[in-house]
């Protein structure tokens, strides 16, 4: 099985190259696709390059030729984004005795309660167990 890169890992890289724009390109002319990537040699000449441009291809190849990567879907940000956003709200809300219900907190971002309460006792053992790292220093 041939190793991938981590998804956001390298999207940003690219973003962080060769602008939003080509990010985006990608995205909408690739997302949500597992694609190999062609060598350098090949890279200008590829289906890919027709899809998304030979600057993104050759910036690919560079760095992952004949590895196999998962394209992020457009929707991929938006839901990571939610849940970011989701996170922040429940931490802003407090881990113990909160200031809103989970409830609250499932309307307003179109989830359950319940994966609200989970996802607030998850961040709490997460708090704890760093709190517990650091007081061992």
């Amino acid at each position: 099985m041939t190793p991938r890169p981590h998804l956001d890992a390298w999207i940003d890289e690219l973003e962080r190259d060769l602008g939003l724009a080509l990010r985006l390109q990608v995205i909408a002319n690739a997302g949500g696709q597992r694609r190999t990537i062609p060598g350098p040699d090949h890279a200008d000449q590829s289906v890919l390059a027709a899809e998304i441009g030979v600057e993104t291809v050759r910036w690919l190849a560079d760095r992952f030729a004949g590895l196999t990567i998962d394209i992020p879907s457009p929707r991929a940000g938006e839901a990571q984004d939610k849940a970011n956003r989701l996170r922040a709200a429940i931490l802003e809300a407090g881990l113990t005795d909160p200031s809103r219900s989970a409830n609250d907190l499932a309307r307003e971002f179109g989830v359950t309660s319940m994966w609200v309460r989970k996802l607030r006792a998850a961040m709490r053992r997460e708090a704890g167990a760093n709190s517990a790292q650091l007081s061992l220093f």
